[in-house]
C-alpha cells in the first residue's frame, strides 16, 4: 500500500466513525500478561489510552491519568508525557466502552508485540586475541562497511571510515546491550529499562540482537560510527519480542531525557500502531532523528509493503531495507514507498552477547538500519543540530543511486553511502592506527561452539470514533511482529 493509500483508507475510516474490536489472537491473549507485574484477571487486558489537552507535563499527566481512572474504571499502570501524553491501562471490555465515550480520551490501542527485526547466526565465534574480528592475524572489516564506502562493485578490501562521531549519542532501543563487549567497551551506558520502568543500572543484554546491532551503529571495528556513545534502552526481552507498554515507555523516556546531538537506532517491526507512530513523530519533532527497519516480510517470509509497519511506515522515519553481497534487496526485506534507502543486511559481522571477545552474524533489516544509524550519526558530528527530515535528505543525497537489484515497486532505489566523497576526508576506523582497514574475504571464521501523518488512526479498519460523536478511538490489532 502508498501512502497515499493508506492515507486514504484511514480517512476514509475515520470519516465513517469505523470502530473495530477483533478477537483475540494469541499474541494479543499473551500481551495481556505483564512481565513486570504478572497476571492480570482473564476478562481483562492492557491499553495505551492517550489523552487530549494536556500538557506535556509529569504532573498533570500523572494527575489526569488518576482522574480518568477513578471516573471510568482500571487499574493504572504508567504514564506517559514527553512525546506522548497518555497512561497504560488494565480494562476489561466494558472498561473500554467508558473510555471511548470520554471526551478526555483521544485514542484507546491494544497492547500488541513488536519483535526484532533481524537474525542472528547460530554459531558465535571468538575471535583470536589481538586480530579483532577477522582471521590470519589482521583486523578485517565486515564486508557491509567496505560496501558503505565505495560506489560500485567489486568490493575494494578497504574501509574509509567517516567522522567517528565522538560526540553524537546513539540511543538502541532493543534488547539491551553487552556493555563490555571489545567493540563497546567504555562507551555504554544502561540509560533506560523500559520492561522494568527503571533509569540507569547495568548494561546487559539476555538475547543478543541489541549488542549486535549497537555494534554495526557505534562498534570499534564493526561499526560505521566507532566513537560513538551508546545509549542502551532495552525494550526487548529475552525472546526478541516487545510490548507497545514498553516501547512507548522507551520513546518517552528518549524524547525526555536524551542528551543531543542523538540518532536512536530501533532494532523492531511489527504491525501498524498510530499511538506508536505518533510518538515517534513528535520525537522527531523535538530534534531527535531515528532508524527503523523496513521489516522482514510476512509469517511466511514474503516481503510486504513496508508502509503496512511500525515503526518503517512513519514519515519521519529513516527507514531501511536491506541488500546482500551483490546488492539485491534480501528476498524477504520490505518495500514500498516508505523505504528511504537500502544497506547490507546479508550475514554482518556483530557483536555477540555471549562474551566480551565473541562475534556472530546478522541478517535482516535491522542490521541495515543499524548501520545507516552510525552514518547518521556521523553525519550529525559534522552537522549538529539537523532536523531529522534534512538529516533523511541529506543521507539520500549521499546514497548510492539505481545499483539496488530487485528493489520493489515505489522503493527509493538509494544505497547507504559514506565514502571519501562525502565532502570530508575520510577518518581511519577506530584501533587501525590511522589507516584504512583492509578486508578479508571470510566475514566468520568457524569456531566451535506510516507512512500514517501524525493523528491518523491504524490501516487496520480503525477510525476515529470522535466523528462518530465518541470521545476516544480505538486502536486494536492482532499483535503480529513483522
Amino acid at each position: 500500500m502508498t501512502k497515499n493509500a493508506l492515507l486514504r483508507s484511514v480517512l476514509t475510516a475515520a470519516s465513517a466513525g469505523a470502530l473495530l474490536l477483533p478477537l483475540l489472537g494469541p499474541a494479543q491473549a499473551a500481551g495481556a500478561v505483564d512481565r513486570a507485574g504478572g497476571a492480570e484477571p482473564a476478562d481483562s487486558a492492557v491499553y495505551v489510552v492517550q489523552l487530549l489537552r494536556t500538557d506535556a507535563d509529569q504532573q498533570a499527566v500523572d494527575k489526569a491519568a488518576r482522574q480518568l481512572v477513578a471516573d471510568d474504571g482500571g487499574q493504572l499502570r504508567r504514564t506517559y508525557y514527553a512525546a506522548l501524553q497518555g497512561f497504560s491501562v488494565t480494562l476489561t471490555d466494558a472498561q473500554v466502552g467508558a473510555y471511548l465515550k470520554d471526551t478526555r480520551v483521544g485514542s484507546v490501542t491494544r497492547d500488541r508485540t513488536y519483535r526484532t527485526a533481524g537474525r542472528l547466526g547460530a554459531r558465535p565465534y571468538r575471535a583470536a586475541p589481538g586480530t579483532g574480528v577477522g582471521a590470519g592475524g589482521r583486523w578485517a572489516a565486515p564486508w557491509g562497511l567496505d560496501r558503505m564506502d565505495q560506489r560500485d562493485l567489486p568490493l575494494d578490501g578497504r574501509f574509509s571510515a567517516p567522522n567517528p562521531a565522538a560526540g553524537v549519542h546513539a540511543y538502541v532501543v532493543d534488547t539491551g546491550v553487552r556493555a563490555d563487549h571489545e567493540e563497546l567497551r567504555g562507551r555504554v551506558t544502561a540509560a533506560y529499562d523500559a520492561i522494568n520502568d527503571r533509569a540507569g543500572g547495568l548494561a546487559t543484554d539476555c538475547n543478543g540482537h541489541g549488542t549486535a546491532t549497537a555494534s554495526l551503529v557505534a562498534g570499534k571495528h564493526t561499526g560505521v560510527a566507532s566513537a560513538a556513545r551508546v545509549g542502551s534502552v532495552r525494550a526487548l526481552g529475552c525472546d526478541g519480542t516487545g510490548r507497545l507498554e514498553h516501547l512507548v515507555s522507551a520513546v518517552d523516556w528518549i524524547t525526555a531525557h536524551a542528551a543531543k546531538p542523538a540518532v536512536v537506532s530501533l532494532g523492531f517491526s511489527g504491525e501498524p500502531g498510530s499511538v506508536l507512530d505518533l510518538q515517534l513523530y513528535e520525537m522527531a519533532a523535538q530534534g531527535i532523528a531515528y532508524t527503523a527497519p523496513a521489516g522482514n516480510g510476512d509469517g511466511n517470509g514474503r516481503p510486504i509493503d513496508a508502509c503496512d509497519a511500525t515503526p518503517g511506515r512513519q514519515t519521519t522515519a529513516l527507514t531501511v531495507s536491506a541488500t546482500d553481497r551483490s546488492d539485491r534487496r534480501l528476498a524477504s526485506a520490505n518495500t514500498g514507498s516508505c523505504v528511504h534507502l537500502f544497506a547490507p543486511g546479508s550475514g554482518i559481522p556483530v557483536a555477540s552477547s555471549v562474551g566480551d571477545r565473541y562475534y556472530t552474524q546478522l541478517s535482516g533489516t535491522s542490521a541495515a538500519a543499524a548501520q545507516v544509524a552510525g552514518a547518521a550519526a556521523s553525519y550529525l558530528a559534522d552537522h549538529p543540530g539537523t532536523p531529522a527530515e534534512e538529516l533523511d535528505a541529506a543521507l539520500a543525497r549521499r546514497a548510492t543511486k539505481d545499483h539496488v537489484c530487485d528493489p520493489g515497486e515505489e522503493s527509493k532505489n538509494l544505497l547507504a553511502y559514506v565514502g571519501p566523497d562525502t565532502g570530508r576526508a575520510p577518518y581511519a576506523a577506530a584501533g587501525a592506527s590511522g589507516v584504512t582497514a583492509e578486508v578479508g574475504e571470510t566475514d566468520a571464521p568457524s569456531a566451535p561452539g506510516v507512512s500514517s501523518a501524525p493523528g491518523v488512526s491504524d490501516a487496520a479498519g480503525v477510525g476515529s470514533a470522535r466523528a462518530a460523536g465518541r470521545g476516544g478511538a480505538a486502536d486494536a490489532g492482532a499483535g503480529a511482529g513483522r
